[in-house]
């Protein structure tokens, strides 16, 4: 039934579930990583909407006995509330999980990829030479299920509220288990990428500044006087 409803829906939205592929520029044979969310974020999602399913069957049950107690002719009303309640809880729960299947992360030497949502597809790519603290992050809830998520801050990015995966100055990568191998990955692709003088496009406008080209027309001006000053030397020793 989900496989159905799932084929249905991305088809509708043309969205193709299948691995992003890497950047152009990314030569075969080059370092690739692709990450996905791990069981144990679904079981946090699968547990969210238990949650809500148990606290809105609770409360349906609650207001129905009432209702149909003062009236029973309210029947009428309860039975297609509780339709679509089923079929709101049927929703929310495929659109959890496609959430959760239709999220990647994308390794490479230069950079990180961050593809997530179906209904919103959002991607954002992090080149290493943007890149400044690569960092992991687990809370109470993330440690009892057994995962972590792997938060990157680039130039010019703070610790500012974390809402959603992805926002201004930072990437996470939500859900995986494998955080601290993420993590050490990360450092050392930024490691080798600043090594190899590839980094921050800053760095090659300061090294422009310090050496700045030279003006082609200075340089005529300056090879004309060149050439009168080596006339004129020729000229006295001649007399």
């Amino acid at each position: 039934m989900y496989e159905w409803w799932k084929r249905i829906v991305l088809a509708l939205l043309k969205v193709e579930d299948k691995k992003p592929q890497p950047l152009p520029g990314h030569r075969e044979g080059d370092f690739l990583e692709i990450v996905r969310a791990c069981p144990a974020f679904w079981d946090f999602q699968l547990l969210t909407w238990r949650i809500y399913l148990a606290a809105m069957a609770g409360l349906g049950t609650f207001f129905s006995c009432i209702l149909f107690l003062v009236n029973p002719l309210t029947i009428f009303v309860i039975i297609p509330l509780w339709i679509f309640l089923a079929i709101k809880a049927a929703l929310i729960y495929m659109t959890l999980r496609l959430d959760y299947e239709m999220r990647w992360y994308v390794i490479t030497d230069r950079s990180v990829l961050i593809r997530e949502g179906a209904m919103d597809v959002r991607e954002i790519c992090l080149t290493f030479a943007n890149a400044q603290n690569v960092f992991v992050r687990q809370g109470p809830v993330e440690r009892w299920f057994g995962f972590s998520n792997v938060e990157i801050n680039t130039a010019g990015g703070g610790s500012g509220p974390h809402q959603g995966s992805t926002q201004s100055h930072q990437a996470v990568l939500r859900g995986v288990s494998n955080a601290e191998h993420l993590r050490d990955l990360i450092l050392l692709k930024l490691k080798q990428h600043r090594t190899a003088g590839l980094g921050d496009p800053d760095d090659h406008v300061h090294h422009d500044r310090n050496h700045p080209a030279l003006n082609p027309v200075l340089v005529k001006e300056i090879l004309d006087e060149a050439r009168q000053l080596r006339k004129v030397l020729e000229t006295s020793n001649l007399t």
